[in-house]
């Protein structure tokens, strides 16, 4: 579990690490094409069209190592961190249920039992509609 752990810690360092990189490359290379712009004058036009191109490489590189901000979307761990919320999201319904028929006489349970049966039948018959 720990080298799982580590593994999909380290590849996110890696990206971020890529982003932080591709960064610095691109910004030193906006400004010696600026800097060669100012000196040419007739193709300042022709050298200015990279920038843009740098820009929407890494608006991608971005949202590829950190995801959409605030929602986490987009994120390469977002199906995961999905699962287990859903995860713990029903086994805190489970255990409120087993909370609840702690509480409950033996012929209460028995009828939970039967009406959970029919719910499930229903439910089962709504999947076939």
């Amino acid at each position: 579990m720990d080298q799982d752990l580590r593994k999909k810690a380290k590849k996110k360092v890696e990206a971020k690490m890529a982003f932080y990189y591709c960064t610095v490359i691109f910004a030193f290379t906006a400004v010696i094409l600026l800097i060669i712009g100012l000196a040419l004058p007739e193709v300042a036009f022709w050298l200015m069209i990279p920038i843009p191109v740098f820009i929407m490489v890494l608006g991608i590189l971005y949202l590829s190592a950190f995801g959409l901000p605030n929602t986490g979307s987009l994120s390469g761990d977002w199906k995961e961190e999905e699962i287990e919320k859903e995860m713990l999201d029903l086994y805190r319904r489970r255990k409120d249920r087993l909370s609840k028929l702690d509480e409950l006489s033996e012929s209460e349970i028995l009828e939970l039992k039967e009406l959970e049966r029919i719910r499930e039948e229903q439910e089962w018959d709504e999947d076939l509609v």
